[in-house]
């Protein structure tokens, strides 16, 4: 680059106004040091607030059915009695597909 360019384009960025930082930019970096969280509107009603307190006992709920059913498959199949996938065999063939019927 040319050297009276760049000593333009040095002129001219000196010249320029620098941006304005916004008039609480004080209280953010005040804010940030202490790690304190940022304020909330008041009266202002998010959409994902609730959802965002229930999820972890929503999952932990689930997780327990999880277990549950799982166990309960386990002692069911101990036991002797037919297993998930043979009983909705069975339904299907009895009730379902049967030809007879058609």
């Amino acid at each position: 680059m040319n050297e009276n360019k760049l000593q333009q384009l040095f002129a001219a960025a000196r010249r320029e106004t620098g941006p304005v930082p916004p008039g609480d930019f004080a209280a953010d970096v005040v804010r940030a040091v202490r790690h304190e969280p940022a304020p909330r509107l008041s009266g202002g009603f998010l959409l994902f607030e609730p959802l965002n307190r229930w999820f972890p006992r929503l999952a932990l709920a689930a997780c327990l059915v999880i277990v549950l059913c799982a166990s309960a498959d386990l002692v069911l199949s101990a036991t002797g009695l037919p297993e998930v996938d043979d009983g909705a065999t069975q339904v299907s063939a009895q009730y379902f597909l049967n030809v007879e019927d058609m």
